[in-house]
């Protein structure tokens, strides 16, 4: 038996609160259709099995803010100033984030629950800033609850085919991972001749 089966055992056998535990740290696209085929089975209730996810999706993002909330803005200035050299990020990039975050922040923090990846990432400039804890729970609640219930809802038209879904969600999560990687190398790579052309002038 497979890490996966015991999730969707632990699922099945307590229910709501399991579905809720596991999406702190899982990804709601490998769970929330399952919970779908399982509402689908009578086993669970659709809604509360989307606001189950919900809740535990949020309060795992939550965790992430908090942490770079504690941490904060200044902390991250100084840590910037001395060696952000070694880790090609300048202070600026900092400013560069913050303005945006600034600007955009409602749609980055709710969007972003939709994309792999970048979910996580989303909630570290939302704590520095710092977002309101109030506004950023509620939004990033609302997106994923909007997520979740277009992959439960997936997962209860499906049935017990609901398994057919997977490679599709996986091919999704593996194209935004691949283009936040090749964003990643793209900023290294100019970062790095940035430096190159400093140290020769």
């Amino acid at each position: 038996m497979d890490v996966t089966d015991l999730v969707g055992d632990a699922i099945q056998t307590y229910g709501y609160w399991a579905l809720g535990l596991f999406l702190i740290v899982l990804a709601p696209e490998a769970l929330m259709p399952f919970a779908g085929f399982l509402a689908h089975e009578g086993m669970l209730g659709l809604w509360w099995a989307v606001l189950a996810g919900s809740l535990g999706g949020t309060l795992g993002s939550t965790l992430i803010y908090l942490v770079a909330r504690r941490v904060g803005e200044a902390r991250v200035r100084v840590m910037l100033r001395r060696r952000g050299r070694w880790l090609l990020v300048r202070e600026s990039d900092l400013d560069g984030v913050l303005a945006t975050y600034g600007r955009h922040g409602t749609w980055i923090v709710a969007g972003g629950r939709l994309i792999p990846t970048v979910r996580s990432l989303v909630s570290i400039p939302a704590g520095l800033l710092p977002m309101p804890l109030a506004r950023f729970v509620g939004l990033t609640f609302l997106g994923t609850f909007a997520w979740n219930t277009v992959l439960a809802l997936t997962g209860y038209a499906l049935g017990a085919k609901w398994s057919l879904l997977e490679p599709y969600l996986g091919f999704y999560g593996s194209l935004v991972f691949v283009l936040v990687l090749v964003i990643v190398v793209i900023f290294v790579a100019r970062r790095l001749g940035e430096s190159w052309r400093d140290g020769d002038g």
